[in-house]
């Protein structure tokens, strides 16, 4: 059985019993930061099939964005707590902020659904009709796998939702009380590898404080007593990604941190996370999370 946090959890079942999509925004990094609130990659976006064929385009990937930001900062000045809103593309979802006092660190999707009804299909020809890469029969395909949903049972799971809302907004504040030293507390996937030797654990700990200033696998086969070629048998076949794998992960986890957490340049960021030049860090960056810094910033950081 997955090792899971209460928060994966809590979104899988979500999903199971509505049939609704769930997305949950980090704005401030608590997936990562946090245990119970680690999250997988694919819930931390709008990925129903619809959704995907939206974001294809350029401009309406933009347009995505800014609206789901916007609906998050909408919610936040609502006395109910929550907005139902439909986007671009005719799909409906409830949106959540949630909160660290006056704050918005992150926000709960829940829907990708139709509201009601659906929608004309003019919508989808007049947003995709010029899209040479998409073939509207795919749309209708689509169209028809969306569930409609009724007013009142979005708002049964918006009640629900704040609730989730709530306990997020807690740990964060919890986390933050114990971490008052205003320092980097990073927390990398490494960290949740369960089953490790020893040696191991230690080699992933010394990756963690010096990888990013540069570290080679001899250096660290030799700190956990292991020959080279031994220490990288061992420490793929616990890990499955090989020694320089996970250092270029380690520098780009701390690069979506800094991203998310600084003021700093892409360029700073670069050199910070252990990158003499720019193009070494964008081609790294997008071997990790599929997307270039830019793309990510659009993509994980709030548009105010």
């Amino acid at each position: 059985m997955e090792n899971l946090s209460l928060l994966e959890k809590t979104v899988r079942s979500i999903l199971k019993l509505s049939g609704m999509g769930v997305c949950i925004y980090d704005m401030s990094y608590f997936t990562y930061q946090i245990e119970d609130l680690s999250l997988h990659w694919y819930y931390k976006s709008h990925n129903s099939a619809l959704c995907i064929l939206t974001k294809l385009g350029d401009e309406r990937h933009k347009s995505c964005i800014k609206i789901e930001h916007n609906r998050l900062y909408r919610a936040m000045n609502q006395e109910e707590g929550f907005c139902i809103e439909k986007c671009h593309s005719g799909l409906v979802d409830i949106a959540i902020p949630i909160r660290l006092g006056n704050k918005l660190i992150g926000g709960i999707f829940i829907g990708q659904v139709f509201l009601e009804e659906v929608p004309q299909f003019s919508l989808y020809e007049a947003l995709f009709g010029k899209d040479e890469n998409i073939d509207l029969n795919d749309i209708k395909r689509e169209i028809r796998e969306i569930p409609v949903k009724s007013y009142k049972e979005l708002l049964y799971w918006a009640e629900i939702g704040k609730v989730l809302a709530t306990f997020i907004s807690r740990e964060v504040e919890f986390f933050e009380l114990k971490n008052k030293d205003n320092k980097i507390h990073y927390v990398s996937r490494l960290d949740h590898l369960a089953g490790l030797s020893e040696p191991i654990q230690r080699a992933v700990s010394i990756i963690k404080q010096r990888g990013i200033k540069g570290i080679s696998l001899e250096e660290v086969a030799s700190a956990v007593g292991y020959s080279p070629t031994y220490f990288s048998k061992v420490f793929k076949k616990e890990l499955g990604i090989s020694f320089m794998e996970a250092v270029r992960l380690v520098r780009i986890e701390l690069a979506q941190y800094l991203i998310k957490n600084s003021d700093k340049s892409m360029c700073e960021i670069a050199y910070e996370v252990g990158y003499a030049d720019f193009p070494s860090f964008v081609r790294a960056f997008k071997k990790v999370t599929g997307m270039t810094p830019r793309e990510y910033l659009l993509h994980h950081v709030p548009i105010i």
